[in-house]
């Protein structure tokens, strides 16, 4: 979007002639929330509603890709959406013109796309349709929408077609590649275009960290003393003018004896100043890094969060958006806000937090650059002036994003450096003092550099070494990534695009491909088994400079320099091969991945192997399915003692996870509750802050966040004991129970799962009709 200065144009008036009447015209968007604010900040001059997402999407039973015929996608209406479309098409037919403002992005642009061609947009020799324009909405303010209003457009083809050939891309890839794995490893499993050189960075690094070997190596401090008994500490830095390593004790015990025979003086003192900018302002990689790493938020609830303060938030008598399109991947701020921040700046802080100019932030090379970076769409409206109107999450992540974007114009941070050189004999210490002379933007946002101070010392002032200690070390392995390094690397790689960064994260915690560990990603045995399947025989499909590749040549297609069937055909070519020799070879993967044993199995006396069935890996025997034995595997024990019975609690796996049992189970019966089962309705929700309420499901009554369906935060309780009923189980004699079933409750024999005897009621006689 154009930053020139224009004088904004007022919205459509309420009423345009059409059709020999009075109508309003209609304003579509993709999102429910976002059609009541604009519907809000318009005041009923125009008809809003809301697409909710997407209404068109390709088939999930099939393909729906006709590769034959250059690679044509069969979009089908989304099961459910016939009462929101046939709304839409009653609504146009009696607008004067139709203004789409889905989301400005790929997106967005296919969404406003399926939208028009509802009434055969496409036909341009029905001059009877309604006439149809694309507004951009950068922000949710009433400026934002002037701004939009002001300059309508077309639908911009080239990002349908960019949207078309990616999602063709990963169809090709999902539908084509995931089957085979079914095949090899096991059923339900996924791949993905992007999701798996994801999974392939992560299980390359679990490769290092296991082939890494650490190496010894010691650190060197010296204390020093001036004559006037003032002490100060220095680290060695150079032997004999050179740098250095010591490896082991023995060149450590060597300085000491070189230290203790030498006479040390000062031997330079230099004071020299140094200057922090400020970051840029965020845009939607760097959002979701800040937010995993100062918020402790996943990068999908960053996104989510964001979103909500995008589309609108209630602030007492108004709705608006506090913040702009959360998928950018630009820095550039529009020039009139930029002269409002710095006015903002100059009253709040004073004239001496301010640079000499507005600060431009150069976009990195291939950024889109058609959005804002991510700003509050109005500076005086403070974190703390809105914070009663915002849930924990919303206020946590815009004041984040608030102070970023301030401190991106403020001055710099200003630190005064001393640097002071101590030598004897062969051996130079350092040791520096930090000051800070102006604060600038870590007034608002950053962290500030620790002072550390030093005696006033002279060059040629003799100094006396009062100790000297040696700390031994280890050299250690690349650490693992956590969700803000693996959205940052791949961002850098230039793999995917600001909005799927979240996703592709999800996707590989929701397969099990990974699991998160005190905040790191750790690739499981499934993952680095499907990494191992794939990447050798798809290597070039999966490998990081392809998919960067792949991802400038979608971009080239939204410019306008490509057609999208060229670029699909030319990575489908290369794939077809691949995916031809893979098919072929199914059933030679499958044996490779046969771990054969030193164990019998005890039915028929043939090896047992381990194999990948669909709750993971388990070990049976060789001549399955002749032999149908299956090696049962005890649960890992626990160091906790069960405060029942006294035995090791056990880790054992159920319908909603892991949980924590008694290891002598089934004679006690105890389970571990979860932490969170002693909230109650009317407490905060632990994820989003709103109140829980008491909710009823299938299975009874539960406690839930009211947030939903946007939280899904629910307590799990233990389920109760059944109570025992004055009847015995016909068909084994143990004492029947009653339970809690679907239609409610139930008598059945306490020997479950055992015996499985359900006493049956005599059915009511109907009622008669009167």
């Amino acid at each position: 979007m154009p930053t020139k200065k224009k004088s904004p144009k007022a919205a459509p008036a309420a009423e345009s002639p059409s059709r020999g009447g009075r109508t309003r015209d209609l304003l579509i968007v993709e999102s429910p929330t976002k059609a009541r604010t604009i519907g809000r900040l318009l005041g009923g001059r125009m008809k809003v509603l809301s697409s909710r997402g997407h209404i068109a999407d390709l088939p999930k039973s099939r393909l729906g890709v006709d590769i034959e015929h250059g690679f044509e996608p069969e979009y089908i209406r989304i099961r459910g959406k016939a009462a929101v479309i046939n709304e839409l098409k009653a609504a146009a037919r009696a607008a004067g013109t139709v203004y789409l403002g889905c989301d400005p992005d790929r997106e967005g642009e296919a969404i406003a796309h399926s939208v028009a061609t509802l009434w055969g947009h496409d036909a341009e020799s029905c001059p009877h349709l309604p006439r149809v324009r694309r507004v951009l909405l950068f922000e949710i303010t009433p400026r934002g929408i002037q701004e939009a209003f002001a300059e309508p457009a077309e639908l911009n083809m080239n990002k349908v077609n960019s949207h078309r050939a990616r999602r063709v891309l990963d169809r090709l890839v999902g539908y084509l590649v995931s089957p085979l794995l079914w095949k090899i490893v096991r059923g339900g499993l996924s791949a993905g275009r992007v999701q798996t050189v994801a999974l392939r960075l992560l299980v390359e690094r679990e490769r290092e960290i296991q082939a890494f070997k650490p190496e010894e190596y010691w650190l060197v401090k010296a204390t020093f003393a001036r004559a006037d008994s003032q002490t100060f500490e220095a680290a060695l830095a150079r032997i004999r003018g050179a740098e250095f390593k010591l490896r082991s004790e023995n060149e450590v015990a060597a300085v000491r004896r070189g230290c203790a025979a030498a006479e040390f003086r000062v031997a330079n003192v230099r004071q020299r100043e140094r200057r922090r900018r400020p970051l840029p302002p965020f845009v939607t990689a760097t959002m979701q890094q800040d937010a995993v790493q100062r918020l402790s938020f996943s990068a999908q609830r960053a996104m989510r969060t964001a979103q909500e303060l995008f589309e609108g938030i209630e602030l007492g008598k108004e709705t608006v958006g506090l913040i702009t399109y959360p998928r950018t991947d630009s820095f550039r701020v529009a020039t009139d806000f930029l002269g409002d921040t710095r006015e903002f700046i100059a009253r709040l802080y004073g004239a001496e937090f301010l640079p000499e100019k507005p600060r431009h932030y150069p976009d990195r090379k291939g950024t889109q650059g058609a959005h804002e970076a991510i700003r509050p769409t109005r500076i005086d409206r403070t974190p703390d002036s809105v914070k009663s109107f915002l849930t924990p999450d919303q206020f946590r992540l815009y004041d984040l994003i608030y102070r970023r974007f301030v401190a991106s114009q403020m001055a710099d941070a200003v630190y005064g450096l001393t640097e002071v050189e101590v030598t004897g004999g062969d051996y130079t210490f350092k040791a520096d003092a930090v000051r800070c002379a102006a604060s600038g933007f870590e007034r608002v946002y950053g962290d500030p550099e620790k002072e550390r101070t030093l005696p006033e010392l002279a060059p040629g002032e003799p100094l006396t070494m009062k100790k000297l200690d040696a700390e031994q070390k280890f050299t250690q392995p690349p650490p693992r990534f956590s969700e803000a390094t693996l959205i940052k690397r791949l961002e850098t790689n230039g793999i995917g695009r600001p909005s799927t960064y979240a996703t592709i994260v999800g996707t590989l915690l929701d397969r099990k491909y990974a699991e998160r560990k005190e905040g790191r990603l750790h690739p499981t045995e499934l993952g680095m088994v499907v990494n191992d399947v794939l990447i050798p025989r798809f290597a070039n499909v999966f490998e990081v400079g392809f998919t960067r590749e792949m991802e400038k040549e979608l971009d080239l297609v939204e410019e306008g320099g490509e057609p999208w069937q060229e670029v699909v055909g030319r990575f489908y070519r290369p794939f077809k091969e691949d995916l031809d020799r893979v098919s072929d070879g199914v059933n030679d993967i499958r044996q490779d991945l046969h771990q054969e044993l030193d164990e019998k199995c005890p039915e028929c006396g043939a090896g047992l192997v381990e194999r990948w069935g669909r709750f993971g890996k388990f070990v049976a025997c060789g001549r399955y399915p002749e032999c149908r034995h299956v090696k049962k595997t005890p649960p890992r024990l626990l160091e906790e003692k069960c405060p029942e019975c006294g035995r090791q609690l056990a880790e054992r796996r159920g319908r909603f996870g892991t949980f924590a049992a008694c290891s002598g189970y089934p004679e006690c019966r105890y389970i571990k509750r979860d932490e969170t089962a002693a909230l109650k309705p009317g407490e905060p929700c632990p994820k989003c802050g709103k109140p829980l309420a008491e909710k009823r499901g299938r299975m009874g009554e539960f406690v839930g966040c009211s947030g939903y369906p946007e939280c899904r935060f629910i307590v799990r309780t233990r389920r109760p004991e059944p109570r025992k009923l004055d009847e015995v189980c016909p068909k084994c004699g143990k004492p029947m129970v009653e339970r809690q079933g679907r239609f409610g409750p139930f008598a059945a024999c306490s020997g479950y799962p055992n015996c499985r005897y359900i006493k049956k009621e005599p059915r009511k006689p109907a009622t008669p009709k009167t």
